[in-house]
């Protein structure tokens, strides 16, 4: 099984740092960054997600990164870290923006612009409870399980399209959260 150590984590810095992202230009879309935590965790690196409330009008209940909406004027990975500290209460002065991966566009009408970003040392998580259930953690290497993601077929709006699933104990990640996970490990691969 592949290790994602320290030293994994500075050829992930240099590959991200290596590659521009693809940047859509969609203004009729709604803009929204997304935090890709990294979180130490016993001489190893972890992925923090969280659980959004069941009291939300949108994908309540579902696993996703920190993130949100990008206010008028406000830069994209700032915007992430806002949402970051918004949610799950992580300060700024913890976040070291490491990367940027490419625009997604969502079903439901969000250009998204997600970025990976080292959380410095441990933090106690502050949860914005109107917006976030619960914040796990989950090793990276157990997401590097071979048998990670599972592809399923989803019913959308009269299509069905493919999905990628990873599951971690009583935890299913998949959706928009799904799609940028697997193109975050895509990058995780190269550098273990």
């Amino acid at each position: 099984m592949p290790r994602f150590d320290d030293a994994a984590l500075i050829r992930l810095r240099a590959i991200l740092a290596a590659r521009p992202a693809i940047e859509i230009d969609a203004p009729e879309l709604k803009r929204a960054a997304v935090l890709i935590p990294l979180v130490p965790n016993d001489g190893g690196w972890s992925l923090l997600f969280s659980r959004r409330s069941a009291n939300l009008a949108a994908h309540s209940g579902q696993i996703a990164f920190p993130g949100g909406g990008v206010e008028t004027g406000e830069p994209l990975g700032a915007a992430a870290v806002r949402e970051a500290y918004e949610e799950v209460g992580i300060d700024a002065e913890h976040i070291e923006l490491i990367g940027r991966l490419d625009d997604l566009v969502t079903n439901s009408g969000f250009l998204v612009a997600p970025f990976v970003g080292i959380i410095d040392e441990r933090v106690d998580y502050v949860l914005q409870a109107s917006e976030v259930e619960e914040v796990f953690e989950v090793p990276i290497e157990a997401l590097l399980n071979p048998g990670q993601p599972e592809v399923r077929y989803v019913a959308f709006r009269s299509k069905r399209y493919p999905a990628y699933f990873y599951r971690h104990e009583q935890h299913e990640i998949w959706g928009l959260t799904g799609r940028m996970l697997k193109h975050f490990l895509d990058f995780v691969w190269r550098s273990v």
